[in-house]
């Protein structure tokens, strides 16, 4: 029990990718900062199989938030993407499309976290809680956070990185529009000796995506997606008949190979808040979207939510909830997550149709790859910072 001392800043609930990641860039930029989580961040997350592909524009960003030091060595550089939509002809993307630069940096989703949280560790500045959120009331003169255990913390502003799921969200009584696929993604890790030579791939299949991403020298994630139903006898499989239907889908690109993290299986769905803020409160990341991992694009989202956040922060350090600030976030971050969530519903719903969209779909992908102004237009719009269709 007891009440802490009145914070003027930042509240950030949730100890996730972009949870963490906001509170480093808040940091730097000026901003008190704290953190709250249900877990430890004392403690590493174990390997739950998930990987994801922190893209060009994410990179550049999160240099310009001055804290890629924190992330700095991890992960794998991905030189070329290689995807395939059902033709004989799948579109290369590689690095010099891109001037030489790499199109992403691949990780292990624990890793990436703890990565963040060691950062933060090493940041005195930024307060750790433990513990869940129970409630949230506000006052002229900012906004407190009441805990289950009793405990309050007040803030100027609370942001919620919480997840799809998220407390804030619900407490803030922001409502949410959501579909489920159908579909489930088998997620998981293996090592195998055949160099990857920084290469990823995406086949864009009749019962769901199955990309592959290099995280580590000899290591490569899997993100399998297939029907419910299907997805979980898969996972049930023993791990030679496994990595057997894996070779099998992926022309045994990987070679040899042995899974060395969990089998997971994780439901899919598309959702978006209705709105991204209310007074005192903000969401950033999962809180505010949640989209199919088609094409990578869901951290890389949450990246962009964090970049605009810390932009508008930077200019008012003396009230970070000020009403006109959060009203400019979320007319820009709403609008062009918006844009995202469309393309990546849009890619599911042609690749997995009926015929006659997939057969669109197919040359729609051939005609990007066999047309340069075209192929690098793709590129440029896949590898920016979800500003959407418009952006």
């Amino acid at each position: 029990m007891g009440t802490v001392p009145p914070d003027p800043g930042l509240l950030v609930v949730g100890g996730g990718h972009a949870g963490l990641l906001l509170a480093l860039a808040a940091e730097r930029a000026g901003v008190d900062v704290a953190v709250l989580d249900p877990f430890s961040l004392d403690a590493d997350a174990p390997a739950d199989g998930r990987c994801l592909a922190l893209l060009a524009g994410s990179r550049a960003a999160i240099e310009g938030l001055g804290v890629w030091w924190a992330l700095e060595g991890g992960g794998v550089p991905v030189r070329a993407m290689i995807v395939a939509g059902g033709s004989d002809r799948p579109v290369a993307y590689r690095a010099a499309d891109l001037d030489g630069r790499d199109f992403a940096h691949g990780f292990e989703s624990a890793a990436l976290r703890n990565r963040l949280a060691a950062a933060v560790r090493a940041r005195p500045r930024i307060r750790r809680h433990r513990g869940r959120l129970a409630g949230l009331a506000r006052d002229p003169g900012g906004i407190e956070a009441r805990l289950d255990d009793g405990t309050a913390l007040r803030a100027r502003l609370v942001v919620g990185a919480d997840g799809r799921g998220s407390q804030v969200r619900r407490l803030a009584g922001i409502g949410v529009e959501s579909r489920a696929y159908g579909q489930s993604a088998l997620c998981f890790s293996v090592a195998h000796a055949r160099d990857h030579r920084r290469r990823g791939y995406e086949w864009l299949r009749p019962d769901g995506p199955l990309a592959l991403l290099p995280v580590a020298e000899g290591r490569t994630g899997v993100t399998w997606v297939e029907p419910e139903a299907k997805a979980g006898g898969l996972a049930a499989l023993p791990e030679n008949e496994l990595l057997e239907r894996l070779d099998a889908e992926t022309g045994g690109v990987l070679g040899a190979a042995r899974i060395d993290t969990p089998v997971a299986v994780f439901p899919l769905g598309v959702q978006h808040a209705r709105r991204y803020a209310a007074p005192r409160i903000a969401l950033v990341g999962d809180a505010a979207h949640g989209v199919h991992p088609v094409h990578a694009q869901g951290f890389n989202m949450g990246v962009g939510d964090v970049a605009a956040l810390v932009a508008l922060l930077r200019g008012r350090p003396g009230d970070p909830g000020a009403a006109d600030l959060l009203k400019r976030y979320e007319r820009e971050r709403w609008r062009a997550n918006a844009g995202r969530i469309l393309m990546t519903d849009g890619l599911v719903r042609v690749f997995t149709g009926a015929p006659p969209l997939r057969l669109a779909g197919r040359a729609a992908l051939g005609l990007v790859g066999a047309v340069p102004p075209l192929k690098r237009l793709a590129i440029a719009h896949g590898m920016q910072l979800g500003r959407g269709a418009s952006g």
